[in-house]
């Protein structure tokens, strides 16, 4: 029943995925009807029918072409389904809402539930998911989060952390604005230069998520995945010193890093400190 579950969690994510890469590009684009209008090829404006809109499998299918004109279908949208499916599956992992004992009737038989206050949190790990997913492809794309996605991750964030009361409400206040007045800091020195306002609010948003100590920990390790990166790519010539590089990616990144395994981080840290 768990693999079956976590199948459907999978499917679940490329769908969602393949949903939002469409918000991207229409929130970009600023093309109306962002839900409910068709999906077109962005070349030859073709109406794309229900079985080239399969995630994952259709892209492969395809073989990255418009089905059409032949034009190329850049490999993000298959990278957001994919990446969506496998986090969603991830969540599934973490929040096995899935119960199980043995039949007082006959000792054979498993009966299978559902703890809801569990599947309640799953639910709310998959729509913060789905925001830093498109977060993290936008600003990738873009150089830019917009506020379409970042203001209401916030919302959501403070919602959730009030009704499941993780964090404690004293560690938000003080991880989201810690870690905004941090940034804002940067954002001056530097006059936008070394981060933009979008980071200042997915900061806001991180330690408003994740509390303080998580969130200090998550801004510590996008700052460790952003450095490797940047010294990969001056390495191999691809930039410069003045080469803009979003940051954004990076912090989703640091985010979901402590979402899912910042408990036994800083555990195995500490542990080690004692020793």
């Amino acid at each position: 029943m768990t693999n079956i579950f976590a199948i459907l969690a999978f499917i679940l994510g490329a769908a969602t995925g393949s949903f939002l890469s469409v918000i991207i590009y229409r929130l970009k684009h600023d093309v109306k009807g962002i839900i409910s209008s068709h999906s077109v090829c962005p070349s030859c404006k073709k109406k794309i029918r229900w079985r080239h809109l399969i995630p994952i499998v259709s892209w492969i299918f395809l073989r990255g072409k418009c089905a059409y004109c032949n034009k190329k279908i850049s490999i993000h949208y298959f990278i957001i389904e994919l990446a969506t499916g496998l986090l969603f599956l991830s969540a599934f992992l973490h929040f096995n809402f899935l119960t199980k004992a043995v039949s007082l009737v006959n000792p054979t038989l498993t009966i299978y539930g559902i703890d809801w206050f569990i599947f309640s949190l799953f639910v709310y790990a998959l729509i913060i998911i789905s925001f830093l997913v498109a977060i993290f492809f936008y600003d990738l794309l873009y150089k830019e989060i917009p506020d379409h996605l970042s203001v209401p991750a916030i919302l959501i964030a403070i919602i959730g952390g009030l009704i499941f009361g993780a964090p404690a409400p004293i560690s938000m206040a003080i991880g989201g604005a810690g870690i905004f007045m941090f940034f804002l800091l940067q954002f001056a020195i530097s006059r936008g230069t070394w981060i933009g306002g979008g980071d200042l609010r997915l900061g806001l948003f991180t330690g408003i998520f994740l509390g303080w100590e998580l969130g200090l920990l998550a801004v510590i390790i996008s700052y460790i995945i952003g450095a490797v990166f940047s010294v990969f790519l001056l390495a191999r010539g691809k930039a410069n010193r003045k080469t803009a590089i979003a940051f954004g990616p990076f912090m989703v990144m640091g985010i979901l890093i402590s979402f899912f395994y910042g408990e036994e981080i800083l555990n195995w840290y500490l542990h080690g400190i004692l020793i």
